[in-house]
């Protein structure tokens, strides 16, 4: 009988529990799903942006084969910050230096923003290139600083000529020339700019 009466007092206990903490176990609950719903729509967001990135990227591709000025246009919006931007700017530019619009292709290299190291590499040697050909060519050793890439270490010499700094434009040419590759098409351009300038490609 004592067992009976212990059990219904438990269940009376468990009752009355329930009753106290209702709103707080409905309250839980309805938070699981709303955190769980949350994550689902949030991931659906993500899907759907990627997706919109995507098409925006893929009308600037289009727009820029007839008509590079409207294209430009495209890469702000949904594109905006991101890889595609960087990559598009890149493209656009290259075709304004093939029309002959160095001028246009430079402003929109500068205005180009990522977060990516390798593309933010890309830019600012290309950038520095067009700022050597079109007469800047401090402003483009400013811009390049002390780089360590084959490449940017060429555009580097190449300004340095243009300041009428063989030295140093010899030393650029030859720190390029240890990290290519022997007999590369690039490092036989860096060698004949290295001799253009007086120097020697067997020097340290």
């Amino acid at each position: 009988m004592d067992e009976l009466l212990n059990e219904h007092e438990q269940g009376e206990r468990v009752r009355s529990w329930l009753q106290k903490n209702a709103l707080g176990l409905i309250g839980g609950i309805a938070l699981g799903f709303a955190l769980i719903y949350g994550w689902h729509w949030w991931k659906g967001q993500q899907a759907s942006q990627r997706e919109g990135i995507a098409t925006q990227y893929d009308q600037f591709n289009q727009v820029l084969a007839t008509n590079p000025d409207q294209a430009g246009k495209l890469l702000g919006g949904k594109l905006a910050g991101t890889a595609y931007a960087a990559v598009g700017a890149l493209d656009l530019a290259k075709v304004q230096v093939d029309a002959g619009n160095e001028a246009a292709a430079l402003a929109t290299l500068q205005a180009a923003k990522t977060q990516d190291p390798a593309l933010a590499a890309v830019i600012r040697q290309r950038t520095a290139e067009l700022l050597v050909s079109s007469g800047k060519a401090e402003d483009a050793v400013r811009l390049l600083g002390k780089p360590i890439d084959p490449a940017a270490l060429e555009v580097l010499g190449d300004a340095q000529v243009k300041l009428g700094k063989p030295a140093e434009a010899q030393a650029s040419y030859r720190q390029a020339l240890r990290t290519l590759e022997e007999g590369s098409p690039e490092r036989q351009v860096v060698e004949l700019k290295l001799a253009d300038v007086g120097g020697s490609t067997q020097a340290p």
